[in-house]
């Protein structure tokens, strides 16, 4: 039996109501915290816009009334959109009397100067308990009962695998992690990559320049996840090369069907959420801070810019000096 009763999303989009679902087939009651009465409604009425052809399950309900809903749980899911986070941190912060366990499940950065959650969180918000849930996880395969797995990260080994135990023989198998702050960075490089793959996809460059693009967007990532202090070899688990893979496989992916838009001279700011395009500013800059060097995130900052011709870009990586593979890590 889990040891969580009062399970809250912070968010009633896509992964929130998929995670909802998924908890659901467990036979665990869940509250989506949405942010109109229409949404509420048609939740409540067993109905779902981001998935019309499932029926909701009677234990999925949802709530307009956000101070209620936080006051009441013990578990918070935050699956939100990544520059929203803090903001949902704060409230969850100011109504929640005792410590509470929260789980982030947005990737990306705290800041636009490279910080995780994981830091702000831990400064600042001294009553939340904090992990992330992160991983190759499409929210629609996740709500249609489809097998992934995906890790729980905190520096509380007990509280992560408290996560995982809760959605333990369900379609999303869950592994603990200790190591926080490299699952959010994992998290957070992987869709600036996946824009890289769009690139590479729309260019006609190949299966090779693709699977180069992912190996060397990993070894990036973990020489970062090292320099700000984690483990390098969450960058070759779920969070990192597993994520990464699945984020650079095709269209389906928002941040590389906007890398394949690219190359169409389709600049002009994405309808949908790119978190990409969120993470690249905070990327470089935390890179300058630790004088790290990341080339790839660099020539994909540079092509988003339009600082540099894409096919000079190219070349100057592949002129870069010759080095061992691993020789950093």
């Amino acid at each position: 039996m889990s040891i969580y009763s009062n399970i809250c999303f912070y968010g009633g989009g896509a992964w929130g109501q998929a995670l909802a679902i998924t908890l659901s087939t467990l036979n665990h009651n869940s509250t989506i915290l949405v942010s109109d009465k229409t949404r509420e409604t048609q939740i409540n009425n067993h109905k779902s816009e981001r998935f019309p052809n499932l029926k909701l399950s009677p234990l999925i309900q949802a709530t307009t009334n956000k101070e209620k809903a936080i006051k009441d749980s013990d578990l918070i899911f935050i699956t939100t959109e990544s520059k929203r986070v803090l903001v949902a941190i704060e409230e969850i912060s100011s109504f929640s009397k005792n410590k509470i366990n929260v789980i982030i499940t947005s990737k990306g950065f705290a800041t636009k100067k490279g910080e995780t959650f994981n830091e702000i969180i831990e400064n600042k918000f001294h009553n939340i308990l904090l992990s992330i849930l992160t991983g190759p996880t499409f929210a629609d395969e996740i709500a249609n009962n489809k097998p992934a797995a995906a890790i729980v990260a905190n520096k509380q080994i007990d509280l992560a695998s408290s996560i995982c135990k809760l959605f333990h023989n369900s379609n999303l198998r869950l592994y603990p992690s200790n190591d926080p702050n490299g699952a959010s960075i994992a998290g957070a490089i992987k869709n600036i990559i996946a824009i890289g793959a769009g690139i590479i996809q729309g260019l006609q460059l190949g299966d090779n320049a693709k699977a180069a693009l992912i190996t060397r967007g990993v070894s990036e990532t973990s020489e970062l996840i090292k320099k700000v202090g984690g483990d390098n070899t969450t960058a070759f688990g779920l969070a990192g090369i597993g994520d990464m893979s699945l984020t650079c496989s095709g269209p389906h992916s928002r941040n590389m069907a906007y890398g394949m838009n690219i190359v169409k001279n389709k600049y002009q700011s994405p309808k949908h959420l790119v978190e990409g395009l969120n993470a690249i500013d905070a990327a470089i800059s935390l890179s300058k801070d630790l004088n790290v060097e990341l080339p790839i995130v660099e020539a994909i900052y540079k092509i988003i810019n339009k600082e540099a011709d894409i096919n000079n870009i190219i070349k100057n990586l592949l002129s870069r000096p010759i080095k061992n593979e691993f020789s950093q890590i």
